[in-house]
């Protein structure tokens, strides 16, 4: 009976190692799958290159936008201003005073 049991040891030891080594299989698969994910990341991730592009356009776009900012402000003060209400009326009646005939 010793030697059936040592069959049967045997035999158990046998399936805990081709049990262990499967483990081992798909852990190394697993691997395999993250590292080729990892990989492809790497390869669609921005280059300092892209970085140094997308830099540019930023700084082009604020600096556009600045100017147009600025400009607006400065229609909008003079818009708002009492003084250009003021010429703008007097212009108006001078202009309505010519056509009307009662200046020449």
């Amino acid at each position: 009976m010793t030697q059936q049991t040592d069959m049967h040891t045997l035999a158990v030891k046998v399936g805990e190692i081709s049990g262990q080594l499967r483990e081992m299989i798909h852990r190394q698969s697993n691997m395999e799958q993250k590292l080729d994910g990892l990989v492809e990341r790497g390869f669609k991730s921005a280059t300092t290159d892209d970085i140094e592009k997308l830099t540019r356009r930023i700084e082009a776009l604020e600096a556009e936008k600045n100017r147009n900012d600025g400009a607006k402000g400065v229609f909008a003060s003079i818009l708002k201003s009492p003084v250009a209400a003021w010429v703008a009326a007097i212009v108006a009646a001078v202009f309505g005073a010519i056509k009307g005939g009662y200046l020449e």
